[in-house]
């Protein structure tokens, strides 16, 4: 199972998104891979336009979505609260994001450089696809 994030599926769903973005996260669904959360599906809704929901909706629809317990708020707190510490500061929808993942223990597939920087610099063990 792979968390698709919001910047994969905005590329996926493009109609000059990036091709490689779009063979891989096309694999994933037809694999059975591809996954979202919350999160996602949030930061997908809120950004689109009202003719793009439709696509948004069906894209996610042959994925998988991994809830968002109230475990994943509490790592989400952990994991600001230690980035912090670092002196890291990383918008809360990626921070949520990375949470979910991380319970799930599955890989994160994305291009926003907030997860890599999540993980170099904040020590968070991110897998990154």
């Amino acid at each position: 199972m792979i968390l698709i994030d919001t910047s994969a599926w905005i590329d996926f769903l493009r109609r000059h998104g990036d091709p490689a973005t779009k063979s891989r996260v096309a694999a994933y669904i037809e694999l059975g891979d591809a996954a979202y959360c919350g999160p996602v599906e949030f930061e997908l809704l809120t950004g689109a336009r009202p003719r793009e929901i439709s696509d948004v909706k069906a894209a996610l629809s042959f994925s998988t979505l991994l809830p968002f317990p109230q475990a994943c708020w509490q790592h989400s707190a952990e994991i600001e609260k230690q980035l912090r510490s670092k002196g890291v500061t990383i918008p809360r929808d990626d921070i949520f994001v990375a949470a979910a993942a991380l319970h799930h223990e599955v890989s994160l597939f994305t291009h926003d450089p907030h997860f890599t920087l999540m993980r170099d610099k904040g020590n968070i063990p991110l897998e990154l696809a």
